[in-house]
């Protein structure tokens, strides 16, 4: 059995050390089976060769996440990517799991309003995760419908825009 071959990418390594990191699991004949990153694996590098990202953590920033799966969403996918979070049942992760599914819908597509919602629950958050319950319950429903709301305020100004530009 030879195991799986796999690359680390931090920001430990200097920056030739990364550039081998990702070129090996660039590399489809003999390159690394998994690149392990940090956060830093997030910025500045794109890999839209692959087609699965395995989240063992979520940022509680929405704006992290959408750079985290936005370095393999690029020019050159050629799949629909997979995303993978493994979680425990009952804890603050799979609450926040939740929280972007059903909130924000923040897996299936980008969420111009997922920031907008984040500040206006900013201060319930960690609670809400932490303990879950029925303050949790409420803020994914609130999420839901303020990301509806705000989804159609961004449609109703858009279509003003057209027709603004449209009428000369």
């Amino acid at each position: 059995s030879r195991g799986i071959k796999s690359a680390v990418f931090h920001e430990d390594l200097t920056l030739v050390e990364r550039d081998r990191a990702a070129a090996w699991f660039a590399e489809s004949d003999n390159g690394a089976q998994v690149l392990v990153c940090s956060e830093i694996g997030s910025e500045g590098r794109n890999f839209q060769f692959c087609h699965h990202l395995v989240l063992f953590d979520l940022p509680v920033n929405p704006d992290l996440l959408e750079q985290r799966i936005g370095r393999l969403d690029r020019i050159g996918q050629t799949e629909t990517i997979k995303l993978h979070v493994p979680y425990f049942a009952g804890t603050a992760q799979e609450r926040l799991f939740r929280w972007y599914h059903e909130g924000l819908n923040a897996f299936e597509s980008i969420s111009p309003t997922a920031r907008t919602i984040l500040e206006a629950q900013r201060s319930r958050l960690p609670d809400g995760f932490r303990n879950g319950g029925a303050p949790f319950e409420e803020l994914v429903t609130e999420a839901k419908a303020l990301r509806a709301e705000l989804a159609a305020e961004l449609e109703a100004g858009r279509d003003r825009l057209i027709e603004l530009n449209s009428c000369r």
